[in-house]
């Protein structure tokens, strides 16, 4: 009995280290992730709803759709996927495609498998991205902005996404200061500002993700759950059983935790992305409403639900 106890808990162990990882490298992305693909979501019910989506798509979409797409084909070439078939741009009224990239991929490959989560997901990571090379560009003010919201980053990453109230003031601390060093009187004189205010609206506008991306990006994490359930069966069955010592400081390396600074930097980065992207996807958002809506009341078709189609 005592042994079956020292195998559960060892189990137990596994499962803890794995979802610990998982929150850890993934908890940005999936916190970040949900809230950017539903203000996108809410802004293409409230035009469907309203002015209707061929507007969306003729005013928006032909700036966010190429890089809705672009960030599932660079993906597909990160992760070995063939592509078969892209259109950046091609709006079909038929079936309401406006875009799309076909790829192929060796199933017998775990890093292919793992990589139709980050293809499935690459549209809001190379969003935001975009968004902050907009931002790069064009914004007079950029360092003023993009400093205050990495600083905040960081702490994000320091404290964990676990805990909610930092979190939930630290984004609001951002959202205001941030608001104002865009929308400031300096930035109004620049007519490059008013470039990037439209091309991250159209950019924000796309990041929704459509049922096949969620269905391939679901069954890529289910593989990468699976693949580190097993890397740390492995790796803390060896150091129960002291195989670990025979490999004196090399088997640090083994360990995803030892590269936890280089790590966390990164994470800090695009967790500042995120941030800046879910700003302009929230403004966009609130103002595409509020102008769709006295549209509608103007029309006598009353207020509009933006979460439900």
């Amino acid at each position: 009995m005592e042994q079956l106890n020292s195998f559960l808990e060892f189990i137990k162990a596994v499962f803890m280290v794995t979802f610990s990882q998982l929150i850890w490298l993934l908890g940005i992305l999936f916190v970040f992730g949900l809230l950017l693909y539903a203000f996108a979501r809410f802004t293409r019910v409230t035009y469907v709803k309203t002015a209707g989506r061929k507007l969306d798509i003729f005013l928006t979409g032909w700036i966010g759709t190429p890089v809705h797409e672009m960030g599932h084909a660079i993906f597909c070439v990160l992760f070995g996927h063939q592509i078969l078939e892209m259109r950046l741009y091609a709006p079909n009224s038929d079936d309401g495609t406006i875009g799309y990239v076909y790829h192929a991929y060796n199933p017998n490959s775990v890093y292919q498998r793992i990589g139709k989560f980050f293809i499935g997901v690459g549209p809001v990571i190379f969003g935001a991205t975009v968004i902050y090379a907009l931002l790069y560009f064009l914004v007079p003010n950029r360092d003023e902005i993009f400093d205050h919201i990495h600083a905040q980053s960081q702490a994000l990453i320091d404290n964990g996404v676990g805990n909610f109230s930092s979190t939930l003031t630290m984004l609001w601390s951002t959202v205001k200061i941030t608001l104002t060093n865009l929308f400031s009187t300096d930035n109004f004189g620049s007519y490059k500002f008013w470039i990037f205010l439209y091309v991250a609206v159209c950019v924000a506008s796309h990041m929704e993700l459509s049922p096949p991306d969620i269905k391939g990006a679901a069954g890529g994490l289910i593989t990468l759950v699976i693949f580190l359930l097993l890397l740390n069966f492995a790796i803390l069955g060896l150091e129960a059983l002291g195989f670990s010592k025979m490999f004196g400081s090399l088997w640090a390396l083994i360990k995803i935790e030892s590269y936890a600074s280089f790590i966390n930097q990164w994470l800090a980065i695009m967790s500042a992305l995120f941030v800046f992207a879910l700003i302009i996807s929230g403004l966009n958002f609130i103002l595409s409403y509020i102008l769709l809506l006295v549209y509608n009341l103007l029309r006598g078709k009353g207020f509009v639900n933006p979460i439900w189609v």
